[in-house]
């Protein structure tokens, strides 16, 4: 069974992943995409960025309810990462990732991002 310590530095590192996704680096992309711009040096410079240019060619095309649909899944895309690399964690046993509250890490992780879910006392 993990001390204290331990169990204070788990939930300050799920803590942070659920931030990182509902205001960190999570929100990155899905706000580019929500402005209907990629990158705007690439608008200016499309041979240098072709790849950026042809995103900001889409996202212009698309209506603002399609671009807060591809935001979205993008959203979903980077939760599903964290999620899958804290399964990678507790499978392989990396402390503090080896055990969790509700099962597992990634329960753990998906309850505090989703409804909020309040740590045990």
């Amino acid at each position: 069974m993990p001390n204290d310590d331990e169990r204070i530095q788990y939930r300050a590192l799920i803590d942070a992943l659920v931030n990182e996704c509902r205001s960190g680096q999570g929100t990155v992309l899905p706000g580019w995409v929500r402005r209907g711009i990629w990158n705007a040096y690439a608008d200016e410079h499309p041979e240098e960025m072709p790849d950026e240019h042809r995103m900001n060619l889409l996202l212009a095309r698309l209506s603002s309810e399609d671009r807060d649909v591809v935001a979205r899944m993008l959203e979903l895309s980077y939760q599903g990462a964290v999620h899958d690399t804290l399964a990678v964690l507790h499978e392989r046993e990396v402390q503090p990732f080896d055990d969790g509250y509700e099962g597992t890490p990634y329960h753990d992780f998906m309850g505090r991002l989703m409804t909020d879910w309040d740590w045990p006392v």
